[in-house]
């Protein structure tokens, strides 16, 4: 089981390339007047060179500068305007709040590995406004010893109190970051970087919001049904009702379909289907994420994931499994009644509408559609 998640600062959560180029124009608007002799786009293009994508510290990239282009402004004060200026141009990758907030949701413990000079990297860190949500930072200055020395991230997997087998480690440095993880028994996800073609490791990503499902489908188990789960999965159908249908019902309809004051009616009356039907559970962090049932001719009842599970795939987890349940059972078809929530989902899956219907709870008139999927017999 994951139960926490380690990143890189440049590269993986800072945008360092697109914060780097803002800072370096914003310095030269302010250096203006003493650095005109020498066009914009070849103070930042040349900084940028330089730079080595941060390989090289900054005191030597300025000295270089100052002799190439016979700069007026001593270099010790530029590199001055960069320590404490930089913290003002961090830009985060998309995604980024949303994903720390998914995780820390889901109460996993988090933390940074950070090659660098120490207070410089905790400022971009603060600047982004992601300190809080840390459980451990480390940055190479600070701790005497730098990626990828395994040693150092041994050293986060001691404080975050996790072994190495329950943590991913997020980076985009092949050397630094997946080796050095990976020397460490620790998973790897490398957040692709154009200036390598492929990486050994356990996942790529091209965007942050992907590591949610990827932790989760580390931590996802899918089981049989059994009573005791049932208050947790009734629960689970009223907060993904009133939250999730939202978008396609009104609040009439979602009062109707799932009637806050029934739940006990609810549990009663689920009680026996549940048990009869083939049923199962998703189970995430020791709660129920999801859970589906069908009946041995083949109809699909219940499929609903929980609000706070969306779009990890757990609803693919769940429908794979009933549909080798149908196949195990030589059914040539499985169908349902989808809500107008959940029928993109099944038309990615490959089922086709059959038609649309309504039906009429207490009164109140719902949509949904009956939908259809053709199994092979492979």
């Amino acid at each position: 089981m994951i139960k926490a998640v380690i990143f890189d600062l440049d590269g993986t959560l800072l945008d360092r390339d697109a914060s780097l180029k803002s800072f370096v124009d914003a310095q030269y608007e302010r250096f203006k007047s003493r650095l005109e002799k020498v066009p914009k786009s070849r103070y930042v293009e040349r900084f940028i060179e330089l730079d080595a994508r941060g390989m090289v510290w900054k005191d030597r990239v300025y000295q270089q500068m100052a002799e190439e282009f016979a700069l007026p402004v001593a270099w010790e004060v530029l590199l001055e305007d960069y320590m404490t200026g930089f913290k003002q141009h961090c830009i985060p990758f998309p995604n980024l709040k949303f994903l720390l907030e998914q995780l820390k949701g889901r109460s996993l413990r988090l933390g940074i590995i950070s090659n660098g000079k120490g207070q410089f990297q905790l400022d971009a860190i603060q600047a982004l406004g992601i300190e809080t949500y840390m459980d451990v930072i480390l940055i190479s200055e600070w701790e005497g010893m730098k990626k990828p020395d395994p040693n150092l991230f041994k050293k986060a997997l001691a404080r975050l109190g996790v072994a190495s087998e329950e943590a991913m480690y997020v980076g985009d440095h092949l050397d630094n970051d997946i080796k050095g993880a990976r020397a460490a028994g620790i998973k790897t996800i490398w957040k692709r970087d154009f200036h390598w073609s492929s990486a050994e490791a356990d996942y790529i990503i091209e965007d942050l919001a992907e590591i949610a499902a990827i932790a989760g489908q580390e931590n996802l188990r899918i089981r049989r049904f059994q009573e005791a789960d049932l208050a947790e999965v009734v629960a689970l159908f009223y907060g993904t009702v009133h939250t999730v249908n939202a978008a396609d019902y009104s609040g009439e309809q979602l009062a109707a379909w799932a009637p806050k004051e029934e739940q006990a009616q609810k549990a009663a009356a689920w009680r026996k289907s549940l048990q009869q039907n083939i049923s199962y559970v998703a189970e995430m962090e020791g709660k129920i994420a999801g859970f589906c049932d069908m009946t041995e001719d083949g109809y699909l009842n219940r499929l609903y994931v929980h609000k706070n599970y969306q779009r990890q795939g757990i609803a693919t987890h769940l429908v794979g499994q009933l549909e080798q349940e149908a196949k195990r059972l030589q059914l040539t078809s499985i169908f349902t009644d989808a809500s107008l929530t959940a029928k993109p989902f099944f038309e990615g899956r490959g089922y086709r509408l059959v038609r649309e219907q309504t039906v009429e709870r207490r009164g109140v008139v719902l949509p949904n559609c009956h939908m259809q999927k053709k199994l092979s017999s492979g």
